[in-house]
């Protein structure tokens, strides 16, 4: 069985989503009838994480398993042959049986770019078209309040029934401005469902001088669902990249890993017997971490001996 690495890139205007909504219209949806036509077989599609309607990527990245032998390329031009052309696949690698498209994210990067110029018909589906012109020295102050680690159940429509802790870190937020064209830069390890759009949505509120920046303070600070503000359009966000650390071993339960800036280094030393072999086969340093799959909760560390 054969394990692929696969970058897309697509504009979501005319799909439902990434993840598959049994109509047939979602974009793991297409690459997954496009993949088994090729292939013969049933393939499973898996991406670093789902993107809404209507939402664009630039690098989006997914894997599939597949008995089919076939070059890289040869993957890549054939995938492509059956693809509107609105959804491009931009690279095919060959993927160790440690990697794994979602649960080896270190980082994702998603834009939100708003045009506060005059209306441009040519960006319509990749940019959210402001009627008013935003003052971007405000936003600049109000990114502060966002940068970090809050509780950000104000600001994403996730129920808390299925995400009781909504607690999420914001690595970095950047803004810069181009012929007109504002692009907020927001990069963290993990976002709850529209919380990029809100946090976008609110740093529009106050470029418009609906409320001062300090006020977003107050959005984080209240942790309720029916706090009211609006979710920024669809159009205006796109997946940008996706970065990934490196994974010496999956497991039924967890996975091991490099050690990531933060990791409490103090934790007790765990033992694979099992997968003793492979790990030292792919290993460059001494001390690596063991994780959780899903939340990558801090398990121990793992000593190459």
């Amino acid at each position: 069985m054969m394990r692929y690495k696969c970058v897309v890139s697509y504009v979501g205007r005319n799909y439902s989503g990434w993840q598959s909504q049994r109509k047939g219209d979602s974009i793991q949806e297409i690459l997954e009838a496009v993949i088994e036509r090729i292939s013969q077989e049933k393939v499973n599609v898996i991406g670093s994480g789902r993107t809404d309607a209507g939402v664009n990527a630039r690098a989006q990245v997914f894997m599939f398993d597949t008995k089919r032998e076939m070059p890289t390329r040869k993957w890549m031009g054939a995938i492509n042959a059956f693809l509107p052309d609105d959804i491009h696949i931009m690279s095919v690698e060959e993927g160790n049986a440690c990697f794994h498209a979602r649960y080896n994210v270190r980082f994702k990067q998603y834009n939100y770019r708003i045009n506060h110029g005059p209306y441009n018909v040519f960006t319509k589906d990749t940019a959210f078209q402001c009627p008013i012109h935003l003052d971007v020295e405000k936003m600049r102050e109000g990114i502060h309040y966002l940068v970090g680690t809050h509780d950000f159940t104000s600001l994403n429509s996730s129920s808390l029934e299925e995400y009781p802790d909504q607690v999420r870190t914001v690595s970095s937020i950047t803004l810069t401005e181009e012929d007109g064209v504002i692009t907020l830069a927001f990069v963290g390890k993990g976002f709850l469902r529209y919380m990029v759009r809100m946090m976008a949505s609110v740093l529009i509120e106050v470029g418009k001088h609906k409320y001062e920046p300090s006020h977003i303070q107050e959005i984080l600070d209240a942790k309720r669902k029916s706090f009211p503000h609006k979710n920024s359009p669809a159009e205006g966000l796109t997946l940008e990249y996706v970065d990934y650390f490196k994974t010496l071993a999956l497991h039924e339960t967890g996975m091991v890993r490099e050690f990531l800036k933060g990791d409490d280094t103090s934790c007790t030393n765990q033992e694979l017997p099992d997968l003793e072999q492979a790990i030292k086969e792919n290993a460059s340093h001494q001390f690596y971490a063991m994780t959780t799959r899903h939340s990558q909760e801090l398990l121990g560390y793992y000593e190459i001996n």
